[in-house]
């Protein structure tokens, strides 16, 4: 398939994949995602940032409930973006990654339907429902490696980890979501030399337009899990965007307190936000350390469920 857009509702197409007005479909696969305009019942708007619009929506004849994201296709860069999305979800087993159902041409853009997170995002939740104890982040924490690490073994780095990307559900899931600006590494030890993604979570080596790699990713997760754990962001507020820049390039934030976390939570932050990016531990590392190795997926989905729903219950009583 030639990189190419024709205009209406006929078909944009770039490398292997086709998004038609009935569905995206990737060649030599002989498999096609579709979703059916006229069997979805369209809700409200519920979000609206940089890389478009999301409603709710009802899949009619199964129930299911989508989030459908909107975007412009006539906007060559978000034309680009949605196909690297397409691209990191479309063959995606792994239950830590929002499901993609399909995509479709509506009028001058694309509905790309993902999977609907009932608790929203991880920013949201701390707005709702206070900080996040050490034992509930420890369960989000592991399925947030386990789905980075599934990235790691299809050679991609996410680029934009943040709590906004991060969606909880009521089931106790946690997923990442946005990989509008992912990008496939062509080989595991590949360097990524563009600066894209939201800027206060970058690591260092990506403020300083460094190569980076995988390692890129462990930083912004350090970074969110202090944020949730405390209640602020690391860093402090500082006058202008150079003078935050020049805190995160000169050293990491100042490391929490072993009276008011474990002394596992801290290390485990330490690995993650060493300032050198060869310095940092792996999601692998990770994944076995003491804070983290007592788990495995299904313990921690169960967990999660648990918090929220006695969160959930003392939010209610307050109320």
């Amino acid at each position: 398939m030639n990189n190419s857009y024709v205009a209406g509702s006929i078909a944009y197409v770039k490398g292997d994949f086709a998004i038609t007005s009935t569905g995206v479909v990737m060649k030599g696969t002989g498999r096609a995602f579709t979703v059916n305009p006229a069997e979805l019942e369209w809700g409200d708007t519920i979000g609206q940032g940089a890389s478009g619009t999301v409603r709710i929506s009802k899949h009619k004849p199964t129930g299911t409930i989508l989030a459908l994201k909107l975007i412009n296709m006539f906007d060559k860069g978000k034309r680009e973006q949605l196909m690297r999305e397409i691209q990191a979800l479309f063959d995606s087993e792994c239950p830590c990654l929002v499901t993609f159902y399909g995509a479709f041409l509506k009028d001058s853009a694309v509905a790309l339907a993902l999977e609907y997170m009932d608790r929203g995002s991880l920013e949201n939740v701390v707005q709702n429902l206070g900080l996040v104890p050490e034992y509930a982040l420890a369960n989000i924490t592991y399925q947030l490696l386990y789905g980075l690490s599934y990235l790691k073994s299809k050679k991609r780095v996410h680029r934009d980890i943040k709590p906004s990307n991060i969606l909880l559900n009521t089931k106790g899931e946690v997923k990442l979501t946005d990989f509008g600006i992912a990008t496939e590494l062509c080989s595991s030890i590949a360097m990524c030399g563009t600066f894209v993604g939201t800027f206060k979570y970058m690591s260092p080596e990506r403020i300083k337009r460094e190569p980076y790699s995988y390692a890129s990713d462990i930083w912004s997760l350090g970074l969110v899990l202090m944020e949730s754990a405390t209640g602020h962001y690391p860093y402090q507020q500082h006058r202008t965007a150079i003078d935050m820049i020049q805190s995160v390039l000169e050293s990491p934030p100042p490391p929490l307190s072993t009276d008011t976390y474990s002394a596992s939570f801290c290390s485990f932050l330490n690995d993650c936000l060493r300032t050198s990016d060869k310095d940092r531990k792996s999601v692998d590392e990770l994944m076995q350390s003491p804070w983290l190795r007592q788990y495995d997926l299904a313990s921690a989905q169960r967990n999660v469920w648990t918090w929220l729903q006695q969160s959930s219950c003392e939010e209610s009583r307050r109320m």
